[in-house]
């Protein structure tokens, strides 16, 4: 018995679809703005900003996509609501799935290397850089090209299961993306229990402030994994659905509840990211202004870019029991070593690491401005970093 789909539950897919592509694309480009607000005042970025940056920039591309996809499928065959586009449209969109939206997928892999290879195994920035970065990046070359081999093969086709254009022949599909998202999918899931398991041994030997360091470092690496299986996790199984167990347009009913999940949290990704990704600053921000509104500290940790830093203090016995926090008082003159959206741990805790307690140490002295000095970007050439290029 045929269960297609009614024009009123298409329209509420499509809605959903377009309302989660918005927002997605509002935040990929708050992360695009942030990255290269940082580049412009610190000349520079850190292998971690760039990864996101590329992760971001595809999402962007892969959120309009999304956002415009069940308007631009071809009228003249498709069965959907508030469709007006062409054979050409129908390729053009293809195209664009492949070589931005699977993409986007695949950083999340090259992001989940990254920090097994700068949290596990302390790869140092420098060297991080030198062997394995641009190979990350090159490897995602593969997207744009089998994107560019299907639109001259005229590969794309309205899908069954889900309002978009993408490979029709499953053959071609499982080299063009299933291999690539398995072994995403693979990798984001031992990669993070390989980190798991290395920071709760190392949490039990080091001290307070490298606890703190490490343990938030991991976390957004984990809510970075959890996010994405979030968004993908719908679509794997309607690609599955679809593939070895041939669903139809003509059995949508059946699986309608996925198919509202799919449309809501597939374009999602880069909403979600923007928040994992301003969480360590806005952490600060909160411990700096306790008693200011959730508004107020999310608008400060999304556009100001005087980031409070944390430093152990064992000095003063009448803090001994309070984590006590302040904002630094910098002058927008002097903001520039600050202003990196990434910068290095280090930067942050500027103690011994002896105490538990934080607050922050205004530069009144010239060595604390030789510190300040050394977490500038400048100084990667000099000083090896790892993981702490990750946590602002």
């Amino acid at each position: 018995m045929s269960m297609e789909l009614s024009d009123d539950k298409e329209k509420v897919l499509i809605l959903l679809q377009l309302c989660a592509a918005s927002l997605s694309l509002i935040g990929s480009c708050t992360i695009v703005f942030k990255i290269l607000r940082g580049l412009y005042r610190n000349h520079t970025t850190t292998p971690y900003d760039r990864i996101i940056l590329g992760l971001s920039s595809c999402d962007i591309v892969a959120s309009i996509t999304y956002g415009i996809g069940p308007f631009l499928l071809p009228s003249d065959t498709s069965l959907r609501v508030w469709t007006f586009g062409t054979a050409s449209t129908c390729q053009a969109l293809g195209f664009f799935n492949q070589g931005s939206a699977i993409w986007s997928m695949w950083y999340n892999c090259i992001l989940s290397y990254y920090y097994l290879l700068t949290v596990r195994f302390q790869v140092k920035q420098k060297q991080f850089c030198r062997k394995y970065e641009i190979w990350m990046h090159l490897s995602g070359l593969f997207f744009p090209i089998t994107a560019t081999i299907g639109y001259y093969g005229e590969w794309y086709f309205e899908q069954d299961l889900y309002m978009n254009c993408w490979i029709k022949d499953p053959n071609i599909g499982y080299i063009f993306a299933a291999v690539p998202m398995v072994t995403t999918f693979l990798s984001l899931i031992i990669n993070n229990a390989i980190i798991y398991s290395f920071v709760r041994k190392s949490l039990r030997s080091n001290g307070a402030s490298q606890k703190r360091l490490k343990w938030e470092a991991a976390t957004q690496g984990f809510l970075y994994v959890a996010c994405f299986f979030l968004s993908t996790t719908p679509i794997f199984v309607l690609q599955i659905m679809g593939g070895p167990f041939q669903y139809t347009t003509e059995d949508q009913g059946k699986i309608y509840p996925l198919l509202v999940l799919n449309s809501m949290l597939l374009p999602l990704q880069g909403f979600f990211n923007v928040f994992i990704y301003i969480k360590p600053v806005y952490t600060r921000f909160r411990a700096a202004n306790p008693d200011k509104s959730m508004r107020f500290i999310l608008q400060q940790a999304l556009f100001d870019p005087n980031i409070p830093k944390l430093t152990s203090s064992s000095n003063d016995p009448s803090s001994s029991n309070n984590a006590v926090v302040k904002l630094q008082a910098h002058s927008r003159s002097r903001i520039k070593s600050a202003a990196n959206f990434s910068m290095g741990l280090e930067c942050i805790a500027e103690g011994d690491g002896s105490s538990s307690d934080l607050h922050l140490k205004p530069n009144n002295n010239d060595k604390e401005k030789e510190s300040e000095r050394n977490c500038t970007a400048e100084s990667y050439d000099e000083e090896d970093h790892s993981a702490q290029d990750i946590i602002p």
